[in-house]
């Protein structure tokens, strides 16, 4: 089994289940990050404002298997009075044209766009040389959107990843571009052995 993992130590990003077996286990899981970005704010939250953000959490991940068919997600949590941002991520046995595939990934050639989309390469250490992509786009009703996408080919994994998040705030992206960057340097592919 592989899935992403990550050793970030910021109280901002929080990995989160694509689907939850109870109920009660997914307002456990709200119930500690909200306490955990609440710690980091304020000296002594109150319970009022800690239910409040349990509430938010709880209800925010609630569907995450409805809106994107994600192998995983983890949820970006920089200021307790805004909303949360998902990173979705995807994972694929590598096949095809490395270039090919990894445009593809990160939508280089995307259509429905504001402006044309910007393709940078984008390297850590632990996954290697990829690319990031930032795509301009506008809803039916006129929102300017905005979709951050990072796209690898692992090949000691023999795997393709892309992280990707969509923002509706192209200034709220941009306030947070490098916390984002400095997220995907910290994670790699963790390659679990199931046990005989």
């Amino acid at each position: 089994m592989k899935f992403v993992d990550t050793d970030s130590e910021t109280l901002q990003w929080f990995p989160t289940h694509m689907r939850w077996s109870s109920e009660g286990e997914r307002e456990e899981w709200a119930e500690l990050c909200a306490l955990a970005v609440l710690h980091a704010h304020e000296e002594k939250p109150r319970r009022r404002r800690i239910k409040g953000l349990r509430e938010l959490l709880s209800a925010f991940v609630a569907d995450f298997s409805k809106l994107t068919p994600a192998d995983q997600a983890f949820l970006f949590i920089p200021d307790p009075d805004e909303l949360p941002v998902p990173a979705f991520l995807l994972l694929a046995e590598s096949e095809g044209d490395r270039d090919a595939t990894l445009r593809q990934i990160v939508q280089a050639d995307a259509g429905n766009v504001v402006r044309p989309v910007e393709v940078d390469t984008f390297t850590t250490e632990r996954l290697g040389e990829g690319l990031r992509s930032t795509r301009y786009w506008a809803t039916v009703d006129d929102q300017l959107m905005v979709t951050v996408r990072y796209g690898w080919r692992v090949e000691q994994s023999g795997l393709d990843l892309c992280l990707y998040m969509v923002w509706n705030d192209p200034g709220r992206m941009a306030a947070y571009a490098d916390s984002v960057d400095e997220f995907t340097h910290t994670l790699w592919i963790n390659e679990v052995q199931k046990a005989d």
